[in-house]
């Protein structure tokens, strides 16, 4: 059988990205760094049931998996999302053959989508131990300590990954997400540029980078990321509000309700134009906008009356 070439990065590495969404509210962008979902303790998969026969007991003899048999076997049941028996595979691939960096690599990934993040640190470490200038490695233990929110340590091993392999998209763009959050908003930009060059048909990419541009205040170059980004139809609701948002603080109001309302309902539509009036200043306009978005769904839409309350109360 093939073995997987180290360079090859498993398809379920979480991405972070930065969106807006809805809004619903009236604050403006915020970084989203949130944790990837946790799946439980990978290391303790669940016992089979009793057999439920005396035939169902007997043993047959299976031929033994090699190493590198019980890897591919780990990576298809990661494909499909068995974090727990991918585990258990490439736990049984170090027990045959113990000095496989890729091998364990690939059991830190595991552990990284299972939100196990101190014991990933450990796997990574292990990897590098064995191969000291895996650049895979070093954007996983990235990963982890992104997931675990320290963000120096985890800023400090993507710039060691790029370093060795400038190719690793994904670490650009965690980078990305890391100098957005300290407001280097042209470090940001050039990260996610680096990664586009290598991945230019990555919507997610398109849509960090247009938020960059509106956080940096540049709001044309903003409003043609997120047009690039649809048109690799990536998430199309979100970077619509993204769109939205864009047009509104670049003055082109109506352009910005179009788009607000292909991102979402008219009532939320209505609402987050309003935010952004209300955050211009223009308050009757803004109050305009929640009451439109109370006159299409009045109960539904509290938040919109809340957001009137708010521009009535400037008005005063």
């Amino acid at each position: 059988m093939k073995i997987i070439d180290k360079k090859i990065q498993l398809h379920l590495i979480v991405t972070i990205g930065i969106m807006i969404g809805g809004f619903l509210g009236c604050g403006g962008p915020k970084q989203n760094l949130r944790s990837v979902t946790e799946y439980g303790n990978l290391t303790n998969p669940q016992k089979n049931q009793a057999p439920a026969s005396y035939d169902s007991a007997i043993e047959i003899e299976t031929p033994k998996m090699t190493s590198e048999e019980l890897e591919m076997s780990g990576d298809l049941l990661l494909t499909k999302g068995n974090l727990s028996m991918a585990f258990s595979q490439y736990e049984k691939s170090l027990r045959l053959n113990s000095e496989n960096a890729r091998v364990h690599y690939k059991k830190g990934l595991t552990l990284i989508l299972g939100g196990i993040g101190a014991d990933a640190v450990k796997v990574f470490q292990e990897a590098l131990r064995i191969d000291p200038e895996y650049a895979l490695a070093y954007e996983g233990l990235g990963q982890t300590f992104f997931q675990m929110k320290e963000y120096g340590e985890a800023e400090r091993n993507f710039l060691k990954a790029i370093e060795l392999d400038s190719k690793l998209w994904k670490a650009h763009n965690y980078l990305g997400i890391i100098y957005n959050y300290r407001k280097r908003y042209d470090m940001a930009i050039n990260e996610y540029s680096s990664a586009i060059i290598i991945k230019p048909g990555k919507g997610l990419l398109y849509n960090n980078l247009g938020m960059s541009y509106i956080l940096a205040g540049d709001y044309e170059k903003a409003i043609n990321a997120f047009n690039k980004a649809l048109d690799t139809k990536y998430s199309r609701n979100k970077v619509y509000n993204n769109l939205g948002l864009a047009l509104s603080k670049a003055g082109r109001h109506k352009q910005a309700l179009k788009a607000f309302k292909k991102g979402g309902k008219g009532p939320q539509a209505y609402n987050n134009l309003g935010c952004v009036y209300l955050e211009q200043g223009k308050i009757e306009e803004a109050a305009d906008c929640f009451e439109r978005a109370i006159r299409i769904s009045p109960s539904f839409y509290i938040k919109a009356n809340e957001n009137l309350k708010k521009a009535k109360n400037k008005l005063q």
